[in-house]
């Protein structure tokens, strides 16, 4: 966990080494929308690296979700492409990147076999070469199949002769939004205090990108008044 007053603190403090008065005057509503879209931003940049190295899955796994707690029916919705599919929006804490899963399938006497499932999501333009390869195609017996997410929507394939009981989701869910006590927010709700989730040791990181991009906002927004008073 990150504490949000030495995240505010922080930003603060690299806000005034750049010696305007115009980052002295950011509220602090303004901060923590700006805080957290970093924080959003961080995240997708780890994500783009999570097959690259151990550290990054340890990075981010706090806010992984384990798949015996999020199991999904599927539903077949194109019973010529043997498509089955749940929807994702339901899902609570929300979803935000695919990670893993498995299924579980019947066919015949055989029933409750786990099916793995390719890790990697399978683009659509592969679709119909996977399911005509031998190589490739969803099969009972070899115990694998592939998915692809679309939407608010996960997909899984067979070669018709399975069917689909259980699916089992391993995902990214959405960090908490990051708060401090002190302002009334659009909805009308009182701020609370609450913490960055993420490891502490990825402060700094956090801290940089927010700086980055609150310097920006409020030089644009200087020029914009510039404009205005040339006008």
């Amino acid at each position: 966990m990150i504490q949000v007053d030495s995240l505010l603190y922080k930003i603060d403090q690299k806000l005034n080494k750049l010696s305007t008065n115009e980052h002295q005057q950011i509220q602090l509503e303004d901060k923590l929308l700006v805080l957290n879209e970093c924080q959003i931003i961080l995240i997708k940049q780890k994500m783009d690296k999570m097959d690259a190295t151990k550290k990054v899955y340890e990075d981010l796994q706090k806010l992984i979700e384990w798949p015996e707690e999020h199991p999904l029916r599927m539903t077949e919705t194109d019973t010529q492409l043997h498509k089955w599919a749940s929807d994702l929006a339901p899902l609570s804490p929300s979803y935000m990147f695919y990670v893993d899963s498995y299924l579980i399938a019947d066919k015949g006497r055989c029933k409750n076999r786990k099916i793995f499932i390719n890790k990697d999501l399978t683009a659509h333009g592969d679709l119909s070469m996977l399911l005509n390869n031998d190589h490739y195609k969803p099969s009972f017996e070899y115990q694998e199949t592939f998915n692809m997410v679309s939407s608010d929507e996960i997909a899984i394939y067979t070669d018709g002769t399975f069917t689909p009981k259980m699916l089992y989701l391993s995902y990214l869910r959405y960090p908490k939004y990051i708060d401090k006590v002190g302002y009334i927010k659009l909805d009308g709700k009182t701020s609370v205090n609450q913490d960055c989730e993420l490891s502490l040791y990825m402060e700094d990181e956090l801290v940089d990108l927010t700086v980055q991009k609150l310097a920006k906002y409020t030089e644009n927004m200087s020029a914009a008044r510039n404009v205005q008073i040339n006008e």
